[in-house]
């Protein structure tokens, strides 16, 4: 491991009613920029060296940290100084409209692709939810299918189902 190249994780902070235990978030730094940020259900693989995050995550951190008590924070990630520099400009757009949708609200497809100006484009969108770098500070969690169905979740839809009952979103 270099020192700008590393993994550090914790916990969300909240257990929700169905006794699975906490989230935890993985955040993964690739030369010194903050690359990734995922949910998982319970460390996989070793357990990272708890690092203490550089100076300019410290709002993320915080955010990551008050995310459980439903903090309506509608903060685009996407403009942050430390966001990384990926993505088109079109995923770039969805991530950004994703940041406007807020705590315990839901958003389909179709009408996420209408918000940024690209109806009909519901597919594009899916791929660009899915390619969300920082999740759930992004919440491409609160997506759902045209049907109101659970869709698809980078990290697998045991985690999304947990992140929207967490909110109170309800889906079928």
């Amino acid at each position: 491991m270099n020192a700008t190249s590393y993994e550090t994780l914790f916990s969300l902070g909240h257990q929700d009613e169905s006794d699975n235990g906490n989230l935890w978030v993985r955040l993964a730094f690739a030369d010194g920029v903050l690359a990734l940020i995922q949910v998982e259900e319970a460390p996989v693989g070793d357990h990272p060296t708890r690092h203490a995050l550089p100076n300019r995550y410290a709002d993320v951190e915080q955010a990551l940290t008050d995310w459980h008590g439903r903090i309506d924070n509608r903060f685009d990630w996407t403009t942050h100084a430390g966001f990384p520099k990926v993505g088109t400009a079109f995923q770039r757009s969805v991530w950004s409209a994703l940041c406007r949708v807020p705590w315990g609200e839901s958003v389909g497809y179709g009408e996420l692709a209408q918000r940024v100006g690209r109806p009909g484009a519901a597919r594009a969108v899916g791929q660009a939810v899915g390619a969300n770098p920082w999740a759930p500070l992004i919440p491409c969690h609160r997506v759902l299918a045209a049907n109101h169905g659970l869709g698809g979740y980078a990290q697998g839809t045991r985690i999304k189902s947990r992140l929207l009952g967490i909110e109170g979103i309800t889906y079928r």
